[in-house]
């Protein structure tokens, strides 16, 4: 099969698809064959070796969409979707013609999402309902402030506190990612280079503060979300990206009864997060969820190209799509 398989770590522009043997599968695992596989930032990282449990050789990706080829009789055939902080990390990845998985690892994906699409879900959602739901523990009403809003993660975020009826409060980089204001929830929108996010949190809840934010900057926001939260206030973190050493008041913190939380997504394997993307399906086939835009579709064979473009930014989910003969 073709697969993008590393060697060593290294840079993007370096990586190419290559010839390998299909994996045989053990009792208790399915074979799937891939249609698309997502591409996330986390899979640039981990090729420039970020990750410090991970394995060589090994085949990169952690999200996908396909059928089940081999294995439980009940599975094959069927359109199964899924992502893991342990693939292509700890273990072989998605982005290759084929995956071995526990059978556990895979589940049903929604009926009204192309095959494509189904395969940008994954880390973004997995990482949004973890933070929000399973951590975060948003209620009804409540005021979230969701970080990098234009992101998609915090696309993620913003459609699902939207499904749990929350107020959504956007906080931005700058004027060119007001567009969030658009979206179904954002009650209010903040930008980090104005520095504006105390007073809009203040006009958004009568000066009370926001009950939950989502901190997927780091420790460059992590004072600003402190300060804008109600008594009693969450903040889940689940990036670095934007540094990883935060000054916090003591006092204030424990006058405040506020409670932070961390949220690795590597710590959750293939079959936890088919756990979640289990529960997910019926808000997808409802419309209360909808998949990221995809911004460019590639082969397999154009790996570097792909890799490079999701590196560089810029707007809209990046897969490979499995096309017969694309490699």
């Amino acid at each position: 099969m073709k697969a993008i398989c590393i060697q060593q770590h290294g840079a993007v522009a370096d990586l190419k698809v290559t010839d390998i043997p299909a994996p045989s599968i053990k009792p208790g695992e399915v074979l799937v064959k891939i249609e698309a596989s997502g591409i996330n930032p986390s899979d640039v990282a981990s090729v420039l070796g970020r990750f410090p449990a991970a394995v060589l050789p090994r085949i990169v990706g952690r999200d996908f969409a396909g059928r089940v080829a081999e294995g439980s009789a009940d599975l094959i055939g069927s359109e199964v979707w899924g992502s893991g902080g342990d693939l292509g990390i700890t273990r072989n990845g998605t982005h290759a013609e084929f995956v071995a998985l526990p059978r556990q690892a895979v589940t049903r994906r929604p009926k009204n999402l192309s095959t494509e699409e189904a395969a940008t879900v994954g880390v973004p959602f997995v990482t949004a309902y973890s933070a929000l739901v399973r951590l975060g523990q948003l209620k009804e009403g409540e005021v979230v402030i969701v970080s990098g809003a234009a992101g998609a993660v915090g696309q993620a975020a913003i459609q699902l506190a939207h499904a749990k009826a929350a107020r959504v409060v956007a906080l931005v980089r700058d004027a060119s990612d007001r567009w969030v204001s658009k979206c179904d929830g954002v009650t209010s929108v903040a930008q980090s280079d104005q520095g504006d996010l105390d007073k809009v949190v203040g006009e958004a809840t009568n000066g009370k503060g926001a009950d939950l934010a989502l901190n997927g900057v780091g420790s460059s926001i992590f004072e600003t979300l402190v300060g804008a939260l109600a008594i009693g206030g969450r903040q889940v973190i689940y990036s670095a990206a934007g540094g990883r050493d935060g000054k916090l008041d003591i006092m204030s913190f424990y006058r405040n009864q506020l409670v932070l939380l961390g949220l690795d997504t590597q710590k959750l394997d293939a079959t936890q997060c088919a756990g979640i993307l289990n529960e997910l399906v019926p808000l997808f086939e409802s419309g209360a969820l909808k998949a990221p835009q995809i911004g460019e579709r590639y082969q397999l064979s154009d790996a570097a190209a792909a890799y490079g473009r999701v590196a560089g930014g810029g707007t809209g989910k990046v897969v490979f799509a499995m096309t017969s003969g694309g490699g």
